[in-house]
């Protein structure tokens, strides 16, 4: 059973955001079957890594697009962006010092997070960007 499940209501309206999004869902999604399936403490920590990289990746690249439109609210969503990096290296941090196992437990944030995130907070940048030209 996949952790996370993309939907229309998780689409921001802006192809090369919502392939991004989609590309985090599937990546969390590997690292979470991977976790269930009990592979190997050096996989689930690879995909662990994929999940960050692409995270790291992504909100730069939104924050960019944000940043060239003047979006008004990029200051309070940057942050937001910067606690959930905060949290995943948190969890890397423990993981990597033997303090938390990765499980279905341990990622069930990732599931919360991205699904607030993106209905909360990046669908309300979406009527923006296209009054901002940005398809």
């Amino acid at each position: 059973m996949a952790l996370l499940n993309w939907g229309v209501e998780h689409s921001v309206g802006i192809p090369a955001m919502d392939d991004e999004h989609r590309e985090l869902y599937e990546a969390i999604n590997e690292l979470h079957t991977a976790v269930l399936r009990g592979e190997e403490q050096s996989l689930a920590a690879q995909l662990l890594a994929e999940v960050v990289n692409r995270t790291r990746a992504h909100f730069s690249s939104e924050e960019e697009i944000l940043r060239a439109t003047n979006y008004p609210e990029l200051a309070a969503h940057c942050l937001k962006h910067q606690s959930l990096i905060e949290e995943i290296e948190e969890l890397v941090a423990r993981f990597e010092d033997g303090d938390v196992a990765l499980n279905d437990q341990s990622l069930k944030f990732l599931r919360y997070w991205f699904n607030e995130h993106i209905q909360n907070d990046d669908l309300s940048y979406s009527a923006w960007l296209k009054v901002h030209g940005v398809r």
